[in-house]
């Protein structure tokens, strides 16, 4: 989670405008797959603005975002990487993402359905659902939003990740969504460098 609703709506509307506007350009479908995910993956920035804004107060909105939301952002990501950009057949993977699914739904509803209370760090990030995520739970979430079965794992994204885990672990004490804004825009920072020279769509 960003630090503030001010920082989630504007790294948020950062990462869409650069992504919307990449969209225009004549890209591969790779390409175009790399700035969809994207879209994807800084949506959760609105869920964090959201609970910000509420001041996370133990209402409907906490309960919406929190219980159904953030997890369906979550999955969302898995489903794309696993389906469209890897265009998976495989039934045994088919299992294990729906496992990985409806675990996350349970684990975002597991204390009410409700984010409230923050970590013990230096911005008080609240924690999703009450319950910080785990470190192994983070790791295999990043494994199947990154790997790709052509291509290995998007070097880039995934050192990102994981310096960003290792610092929210070792220097925040918790809130691994804590710096979600910042990974976000550093992908979209990345795709625009790469792909801004590109022509426009006709």
């Amino acid at each position: 989670m960003c630090f503030s609703f001010e920082i989630s709506m504007l790294t948020g509307i950062f990462s869409w405008s650069i992504g919307l506007f990449l969209l225009q350009k004549n890209l591969t479908q790779f390409e175009r797959n790399n700035i969809f995910f994207l879209l994807i993956f800084s949506s959760m920035q609105f869920a964090d603005a959201a609970l910000w804004y509420i001041k996370l107060k133990k209402n409907f909105i906490n309960f919406f975002v929190t219980s159904f939301l953030i997890p369906t952002i979550l999955s969302l990501q898995i489903l794309f990487n696993v389906y469209v950009i890897n265009n998976n057949t495989n039934q045994l993977l088919n299992y294990a993402v729906a496992f990985i699914i409806i675990y996350m739904f349970l684990k975002f509803n597991e204390y009410g359905g409700y984010s409230i209370g923050a970590c013990n760090n230096n911005f008080s990030s609240p924690i999703w659902g009450s319950s910080e995520i785990k470190l192994y739970e983070m790791i295999i979430f990043i494994i199947f939003i990154l790997y790709d079965v052509k291509r290995g794992f998007n070097t880039f994204v995934l050192v990102s990740s994981f310096i960003v885990i290792l610092l929210t672990r070792f220097y925040f004490k918790g809130g691994y969504g804590s710096l979600w804004c910042s990974i976000a825009c550093l992908i979209s920072i990345k795709y625009f460098i790469e792909y801004k020279n590109r022509s426009f769509k006709v």
